[in-house]
């Protein structure tokens, strides 16, 4: 004697693939709201000769959860000049704590190709520095000095000076690094995703050229979840669907379970809309209380339009949702 309990079942969901999207939208997140945590501090114009250190700003950097001190430059003057010049970050004795070193240039000149001729201009004149506070605040001054200052043959540029843009901000989230981040955390989803759609071991797997297939099999147990999929191919006359018959028998080769289902089938036309082919799949998930030998047979009515039937059931499944599931039971 065998019971049979229909049932939904969500004991055998992984969720790797919701901890992975969760992890991708939190990256994701992240970089959106970064912005509303940036408060802006300075927003200042200086001039700065060749030779000379400019102090502009001094204030407290304090410690904070998000973010961190950032500091944008951005160097403007004449065309065709090499600028190197170095930002630093001094205590509030005067001794450097940190500093960055930037070479800046801007570049200019006319091209010339088949008979037509044009301007063009480029530059790199940007830098930036992210600071930090330690465990305590720390009082600190901001400078600029400009190291060297030349023309693109090398030659040092006497009477002028570099005009810098500079500006502050507090609690500045480096948003470079996100993008790695939703990247490869989205591609970890991926994989757990198909992973999961791939999950488990065969056990029956076959294929013939009719409509009635089956296979026997060790498998089941409670925690085991099985996955019998069934797919049909069969020629331009098919209905619309087609019933799935499927029996599931013990190892004395009684019949356990009995179900009738219909399956819609899918119609495949080529380029000047005929049919050439329809196919269908069913998919039903079962749980064996005992761990044993079962048949899993099918037969596909009408049979006369069925040109291929292919019989994969698998064992240890994991799934992505909530499944309808068939439990059975032997005495």
């Amino acid at each position: 004697m065998s019971s049979v309990t229909k049932t939904t079942t969500y004991r055998f969901i992984d969720w790797s693939t919701y901890l992975a999207l969760f992890a991708a939208n939190l990256v994701l997140l992240a970089g959106i709201i970064s912005p509303i945590f940036q408060q802006q501090l300075l927003d200042d114009r200086i001039e700065v000769t060749p030779g000379e250190v400019v102090e502009f700003k001094t204030w407290q950097l304090k410690p904070q959860l998000i973010g961190a001190m950032r500091i944008d430059v951005d160097a403007s003057f004449n065309n065709n000049r090499w600028a190197t010049y170095e930002l630093r970050v001094l205590d509030d004795e005067g001794n450097l704590i940190v500093s960055a070193l930037k070479q800046a240039w801007v570049e200019s000149g006319i091209w010339r190709e088949g008979g037509e001729s044009g301007t063009w201009r480029e530059k790199d004149v940007q830098a930036a520095l992210d600071l930090q506070a330690g465990d305590e605040p720390e009082t600190i001054t901001l400078a600029i000095n400009i190291l060297d200052y030349t023309d693109t043959s090398g030659q040092p540029v006497e009477g002028e000076s570099v005009r810098f843009h500079v500006r502050v901000f507090n609690g500045a989230i480096d948003t470079r690094y996100l993008i790695p981040g939703v990247i490869g955390t989205g591609w970890l989803a991926s994989f757990c995703f198909l992973s999961t759609q791939n999950s488990g071991q065969d056990t029956i797997n076959k294929f013939v050229k009719d409509s009635d297939i089956g296979g026997r099999a060790i498998m089941g147990g409670e925690d085991n979840l099985i996955c019998c999929k069934l797919k049909i191919v069969a020629d331009e006359t098919s209905p619309h669907s087609l019933d799935v018959n499927l029996w599931v028998s013990d190892g004395y080769g009684e019949n356990m379970h009995h179900q009738v289902t219909p399956v819609s089938l899918t119609f495949h036309r080529d380029e000047d809309g005929d049919i050439k082919r329809t196919t269908g799949q069913l998919k039903q998930y079962f749980i064996f209380k005992k761990r044993g030998s079962y048949g899993i047979y099918i037969e596909v009515t009408p049979d006369a339009p069925v040109d291929d039937t292919v019989l994969r059931v698998k064992e240890n499944v994991q799934t992505l949702t909530g499944v309808s599931v068939v439990e059975i039971a032997r005495d």
